[in-house]
């Protein structure tokens, strides 16, 4: 199968952007899901899937012609793999879709299991191709999908979640550095666990010593909440999600640290609360793909922002991330700076923290750069 552009919309595409949207298609020649492009002249471009229902019409694979087939997909899993190698923990995410060369497919790794998500129509034609190289190159105990979101439909999909090979272990535990954590790969959000947090929970736990304060705003399984309690730090982690706060406990226990977790509205807490605070952590569950959805997520930055300083001891951090592409760190520092201002107290920013190795950031694909955490500290 052929796919052929339009006159000048081949520049990105040699730029190293992996997506072609539908109207910058010309014509198309052939049947099939993966395709070879060309520019309006017949000059190869790339290897890649094509989606008959999708805006994102043709999705690179790869920058050569070759056979998609299983070798093709061992040899991208052992270079992801090679990148991988010096993380703290065994979960993490092994392929990241447009930033793997896999695009349509997300593989997180627990262990010895695995939990994908297929996000594009051809990537579901071909998972099974990816399933047989999972089960060759890793022997996994199982492989559990969660492709359980809204997404899908652009695709002609049907949402979906299930036991794809082994025998199911759930909620199992995983290692993180000293710690073990708890996970629900079935009713947990994402795959099962915040594995894009990883490095920002090591980073949080430094800001802090024994007997400090913390507030953990959307603490989901307590992974900042345990991290910042091994360092004697009294902790009280709030989360709406009544199974989050669950395995929050469980977690707690798990590693042997004193932490209070709340079932409520964080908002409604940080608002409401009378106590000071020397960390605030604040990591709101956000996807934004309208300018309404948008508008939310920047006022809730700037809400949750708002309320923090006001209950932020002097010398006190906000801890405050946004996991959403539409949102970009010089939106998040000024609703940061729009609600230090409004409550009249002086900030710094020490850190703007992006997403960890394991989500590689394409600087020609903007829309893989997503997880933003600011820090700021309150000096007046």
């Amino acid at each position: 199968m052929k796919v052929f552009l339009k006159k000048g919309k081949e520049k990105k595409v040699k730029h190293f952007y992996p997506w072609v949207f539908r109207d910058e298609v010309e014509k198309i020649e052939g049947e099939g899901i993966v395709a070879e492009l060309y520019d309006s002249e017949g000059n190869f471009l790339a290897l890649g899937t094509y989606s008959p229902y999708s805006r994102i019409a043709f999705r690179v694979l790869s920058y050569e012609r070759e056979e998609v087939n299983e070798e093709f997909f061992k040899r991208r899993l052992r270079e992801s793999e090679l990148l991988r190698r010096d993380i703290p923990s065994n979960a993490y995410r092994l392929a990241f879709s447009e930033s793997d060369l896999l695009s349509g497919l997300i593989i997180d790794r627990y262990g010895d299991a695995f939990v994908i998500q297929v996000r594009s129509y051809p990537m579901e034609i071909l998972k099974e191709k990816v399933l047989k190289t999972l089960v060759e190159e890793f022997n996994p105990a199982f492989v559990y999908e969660r492709s359980d979101f809204k997404g899908r439909r652009e695709e002609g999909l049907k949402e979906f979640k299930g036991l794809l090979y082994g025998k199911l272990e759930n909620p199992l535990i995983i290692e993180e550095r000293e710690f073990k954590f708890l996970v629900d790969v079935v009713e947990g959000l994402k795959t099962g666990f915040y594995l894009d947090q990883r490095d920002n929970r090591e980073y949080v736990r430094n800001l802090v010593k024994e007997g400090d304060r913390v507030l953990d705003l959307f603490c989901y399984s307590g992974g900042f909440s345990v991290y910042c309690a091994n360092r004697g730090a009294k902790v009280v982690g709030v989360d709406i999600n009544k199974r989050a706060v669950e395995l929050a406990r469980e977690n707690a226990k798990l590693n042997s640290v004193k932490a209070d977790f709340v079932l409520g509205n964080a908002f409604d807490f940080i608002q409401e609360s009378k106590e000071e605070w020397d960390l605030i952590i604040a990591d709101p569950p956000a996807i934004a793909k309208t300018k309404k959805e948008k508008e939310s997520i920047l006022w809730a930055i700037w809400k949750l922002a708002y309320y923090s300083f006001q209950k932020l001891k002097k010398g006190g951090s906000l801890f405050i991330c946004s996991c959403t592409y539409q949102i970009s760190s010089e939106e998040m520092i000024r609703q940061v700076r729009l609600a230090s201002t409004d409550v009249k107290r002086r900030i710094i920013i020490k850190s703007l923290n992006l997403q960890p190795i394991d989500h590689p950031y394409l600087p020609t694909f903007p829309e893989s750069l997503y997880l933003k955490c600011l820090h700021a500290i309150v000096i007046d």
